[in-house]
């Protein structure tokens, strides 16, 4: 089975380094570094949003000094080491808050990064998702949540330390997990919809874990909350990082043991049972299938294909 969209292959993170106090100044001084710079954790593109061309802006640590932003007040993080050599990403975020002012002085545009992620490489857009997921990370825990004192960013990005010397607690990046499940039953898969999906968009069920169980429990759990049906032991399959805004979409397939749809009408509009033979076929009917990119299209490719 293939490689998921977002997933870093290759990828040397680096942990030794990003310990290292001066890892920037490390990183800087070579000549293969390449800096991502993005906006509250989307990349820069090398053209605006509404021009069909969706090239990642990648640039070595000379042309730095050279742009109209100060990245040195950014929000540094070293994303590791690759083939082509290291990685950092940049947000300048807390240097120009406001993101067309950002545009006006960078050119390109940053824009929504489902949209012109899909576009990249896979290899490009794995960067950028995990530097898309640390730097939500940063947003959304700028302060300690057990003092209420400010947080400082540490090692390499990767670390947040109270700054209050009386507690000095450390907080670690979060990955909240979620479990994605095709349902199928004698040649018919389970698809629905969700209010939140684009128009006209069917795939199949998904949800979160709750703390104390296990992932099988949440599959069984998420499946007859959603549509009423009771389900067989699920079974894993692959697993996706989803940085919208910062999950881990683990995937599982299993057999329904019961087939009665009751959808809750609140996270599911409705679903339906689909033969293998016509889940491709459903676009001409004008019901679209999950994005290419993501983990429900790959379940649903090769559950189709037999080989899941």
């Amino acid at each position: 089975m293939n490689r998921q969209f977002f997933e870093a292959t290759d990828l040397d993170r680096d942990a030794l380094l990003r310990k290292t106090e001066n890892w920037q100044q490390i990183l800087l001084a070579e000549e293969s570094l390449r800096i991502l710079i993005c906006h509250a954790g989307d990349p820069l593109f090398a053209w605006p949003e509404d021009i069909d061309a969706h090239e990642l802006v990648v640039m070595g640590a000379p042309a730095v000094p050279h742009l109209d932003v100060d990245l040195n007040g950014g929000h540094w993080i070293y994303l590791g080491r690759d083939a082509n050599g290291p990685v950092i990403a940049v947000d300048i975020a807390p240097v120009v808050s406001d993101r067309d002012d950002a545009v006006r002085r960078l050119g390109g545009g940053f824009g929504d990064m489902r949209t012109r992620m899909a576009a990249l490489s896979s290899d490009e857009a794995a960067l950028a998702a995990q530097a898309r997921a640390i730097f939500n990370w940063h947003r959304g825990h700028q302060f300690c949540g057990a003092c209420g004192h400010a947080n400082k960013i540490v090692e390499a990005g990767y670390r947040l330390h109270c700054t209050n010397p009386d507690c000095g607690k450390s907080h670690f990046p979060r990955t909240d997990p979620a479990v994605i499940m095709l349902i199928h039953h004698q040649d018919h898969v389970l698809l629905a919809r969700s209010p939140q999906f684009l128009p006209g968009t069917v795939s199949v069920l998904a949800g979160f874990v709750e703390p104390g169980e296990t992932l099988e429990q949440a599959v069984a759990r998420e499946v007859y909350e959603e549509v009423g049906v009771k389900i067989k032991r699920a079974q894993y399959v692959a697993s996706q990082p989803w940085p919208f805004p910062g999950s881990l979409m683990l995937g599982f397939i299993s057999e329904a043991e019961t087939t009665e749809l009751s959808p809750d009408n609140e996270e599911i509009e409705y679903a339906m049972w689909v033969h293998r033979d016509e889940v491709a076929g459903l676009p001409e009917k004008g019901i679209n299938l999950p994005r290419p990119i993501s983990i429900a299209r790959f379940l649903l490719e090769n559950w189709c294909a037999g080989r899941i």
